[in-house]
């Protein structure tokens, strides 16, 4: 086992290197490193369990994804994120159910058993889709609908699989009547669920002070819901993202139940269980152990891989390949014409649709005696791995040949007011000029500047802060600001009333003594101040400029 250990460190630690040096995914670097070290190493262990690998590694892997995902937005775009892992998924499964039935009668496949073969190949890997998503100017909109619809889709997969399809084939009756019923209780239960054990969980993190102790309640609550989610034969994995989901909700509403009149539990609701720079540490280290546990399932997917079978059903493996994928292209068509996307979106949204670790799951649990379980596993593990190659390099080169049309998409979003989109769109040399009243950065370039300066920060430990302020005058902003910008330093715009300074070379002392200046010389407006800590994303840095900038102190520092 320690051997399977060493070489499981080995692939994540060689393709978090491919990834940061070469932006080759990390999913297609570790199946493809695994692979590798499966014809050197004994990791038939891994393959032998990989079900219960899998499921043990899940919730680890759900957590970041969850904590990532803003509620307000999630929110604000609800309804097309339900069309996209619900509707459509059920919508495709039924006509890739109706067309094998009539390309393919020879198999003599019932109901059922189409079923079982379908539900997994519509769950996606929100791993690789956001790996490669983080390395373009895209759209907010358009990474939440791909997150979003991964994390969601994979919970339709896995109750039409388990809860439908398994006791059709094993020759159960199922009263169509009574099943809209069925299903409709067991997604409240699961929600239920997640409820409670996201409430006891929050508060046993409010009762703890340790931040390791907070950490692992983190993990805790998240196992506790996906196991006592499973054990009620409900589904876990809807469980791990309501309570989750509860969770960052009750934290982020800490000292704002103004509602409530009773002394005692006004209180408890409104005491600080720990500070948001704590919080963000805790994203980040739930993001390591998410990357490790990735690895696992990655190095257990290639331990299991078989090249001879999968040559064997080599015809079947394209067929449903290529029919999943387009039946996934020709119902993102509603979503871009009633939404008004570009229809780029829809390309990129489905070449994003990569398979990952959890339909092998489901293809695993079919009954041993299934007549059709050698057939299934290959075209299953087989689209997996052809979705994970193909995919990302289609996925890879069409992002790059539509980038100029992402960045106006992505500056169109910048330019929003009250949430309506900008009709004018300059010209994409226009975009990476800089603001003519205020001589600022424009928002995608000033992104760029941050992320060099993160990437120099991260190589050679030079200390860089950010400081914000807003003003909804630029003229005013250019004629005052420009005496106070030294020749190293980076000046932007976030938002159409929001600037920013990147002070290169600047510790949090010389950061503040940067913001006195500021503060003085804008007419005392609040200025926010932060500066970059080892592992924060660009996301993160804009999170701390934002609630800095929310509690309209003159100077407020986040870190």
């Amino acid at each position: 086992m320690l051997l399977i250990f060493t070489m499981i460190l080995v692939v994540v630690l060689l393709s978090r290197i491919l990834e940061e040096r070469s932006n080759w995914p990390f999913a297609l670097s570790a199946i493809t490193l695994a692979y590798l070290g499966n014809h050197f190493f004994h990791l038939a262990p891994l393959g032998e369990a990989f079900p219960e690998i899998v499921y043990l590694m899940l919730p680890i892997i759900l957590i970041p994804d969850v904590l990532g995902v803003s509620r307000s937005e999630l929110r604000q775009n609800l309804g097309s994120i339900v069309y996209l892992s619900v509707i459509a998924v059920v919508i495709a499964i039924a006509l890739a159910m109706g067309l094998t039935h009539w390309v393919a009668p020879e198999y003599h496949l019932t109901l059922g058993m189409l079923l079982a073969l379908f539900a997994p190949l519509m769950a996606t890997d929100v791993v690789s889709v956001s790996s490669i998503f983080s390395r373009f100017k895209l759209p907010e909109r358009l990474k939440l609908y791909a997150e979003g619809e991964s994390l969601f889709n994979d919970i339709t997969a896995m109750i039409l699989f388990f809860f439908v399809a398994l006791p059709l084939i094993e020759g159960s009756d199922v009263v169509w009547s009574q099943l809209q019923w069925s299903l409709g209780s067991l997604v409240l239960e699961s929600i239920g669920v997640g409820v409670v054990i996201g409430l006891i969980g929050y508060y046993l993190f409010k009762y703890f002070s340790d931040s390791i102790e907070q950490f692992l309640t983190i993990y805790l609550m998240a196992t506790m819901a996906f196991l006592v989610a499973e054990h009620m034969q409900l589904s876990g994995i809807l469980g791990v993202v309501v309570t989750i989901l509860l969770f960052k909700y009750l934290f982020d509403k800490e000292g704002h139940y103004k509602k409530f009149n009773l002394t005692a539990l006004y209180q408890a609701l409104n005491r600080e269980s720990a500070p948001e720079n704590s919080f963000r540490a805790y994203r980040k280290e739930a993001a390591y152990l998410g990357m490790f546990a990735n690895g696992v399932i990655f190095v257990a997917i290639a331990s299991i891989v078989e090249l001879s079978l999968l040559w064997q059903y080599k015809l079947e493996i394209l067929y449903a390949f290529v029919l999943t994928t387009m039946l996934r292209a020709a119902l993102l068509l509603p979503l871009m014409a009633v939404k008004h996307h570009p229809w780029r979106w829809g390309g990129a949204l489905t070449f994003a649709g990569m398979k990952g670790g959890l339909a092998i799951i489901m293809v695993f649990s079919l009954p041993a005696d299934f007549v059709h379980k050698e057939l299934f596993m290959a075209v299953v593990v087989g689209v997996v791995i052809l979705s994970m190659f193909v995919n990302t390099l289609l996925l890879k080169g069409f992002l790059w040949w539509k980038a100029s049309g992402f960045a106006l998409d992505k500056a169109a979003e910048h330019s929003s007011v009250g949430g309506e989109v900008s009709e004018a769109r300059e010209t994409l040399k226009q975009l990476l000029e800089r603001d003519t009243v205020t001589s600022a950065y424009n928002p995608l370039v000033f992104e760029d500047v941050i992320e060099k300066e993160m990437a120099r920060a991260q190589r050679y430990h030079e200390p860089f802060a950010l400081l914000a302020f807003e003003h909804s005058d630029p003229g005013f902003v250019g004629r005052e600001l420009a005496p106070l910008l030294r020749k190293s330093d980076y000046f932007g715009k976030l938002a159409p009333s929001r600037y920013a300074i990147l002070a290169t070379h600047s510790d949090m002392d010389a950061a503040l003594i940067v913001a006195q200046k500021l503060h003085q010389r804008l007419e005392k407006l609040p200025i926010a101040v932060t500066v970059y800590a080892t592992g924060d994303t660009l996301s993160m840095l804009y999170e701390k400029l934002d609630q800095a900038l929310a509690r309209n102190n003159p100077i407020d520092v986040e870190l």
